[in-house]
């Protein structure tokens, strides 16, 4: 039976198929979920250790792709690329197409930040990722409807580029504040 399992999982072309989903960017998260830990339990090595060791071999390759499959689809920028390229459309990662308005938000985020930041203001920081944060979800509403409502890839890729950034954003601010509270924090004893 699990020999036959890896098997028929070996056989997806995608990884909305392996996980049994329609491609999508709106996705079921608790049926992914579910599905990764039913497909990780199913694959797991202790599982086939009586198995030929080809067998073997092909559940841990499963398994890893598994692993990156569930990576994949559970963040958002990485889900939309798979997309995109299931579209049979270029990526644009490396696209230097970006609109004036665009790079003029780019450039006022990183003075905001690095304001905030030089002026040790923790509470600007906090608004700050609370705004990034509504960004992001309004980001992620707009390339959800370019994907799967509209169709439109090329302007999704356009989009999803600029959902990196906005994460990254995210991420840097919360590094900031990160280090801002550790140094407080070491600062009072």
């Amino acid at each position: 039976m699990e020999q036959e399992f890896v098997m028929q999982t070996m056989t997806h072309t995608n990884y909305f198929e392996l996980f049994g989903l329609a491609p999508s960017y709106r996705i079921d998260m608790t049926l992914l979920e579910n599905t990764f830990c039913r497909l990780q339990g199913e694959l797991h090595p202790d599982r086939h250790a009586s198995h030929s060791e080809n067998e073997r071999r092909m559940a841990l390759q499963m398994s890893a792709d598994v692993n990156d499959a569930y990576r994949t689809l559970r963040h958002p920028v990485s889900r939309a690329q798979c997309l995109i390229r299931l579209a049979g459309y270029a990526e644009a990662e490396n696209s230097a197409t970006v609109s004036p308005a665009f790079l003029t938000a780019q450039m006022e985020w990183r003075e905001a930040i690095e304001e905030a930041s030089a002026m040790q203001d923790i509470k600007v920081l906090e608004v700050l990722a609370r705004r990034l944060r509504h960004k992001l979800t309004t980001q992620e509403n707009e390339l959800a409807a370019m994907l799967d409502e509209q169709g439109d890839f090329q302007a999704a890729a356009l989009r999803m580029n600029e959902l990196r950034f906005y994460e990254k954003l995210r991420n840097d601010i919360d590094d900031v504040i990160e280090n801002m509270e550790s140094t407080t924090s070491h600062g009072r004893v």
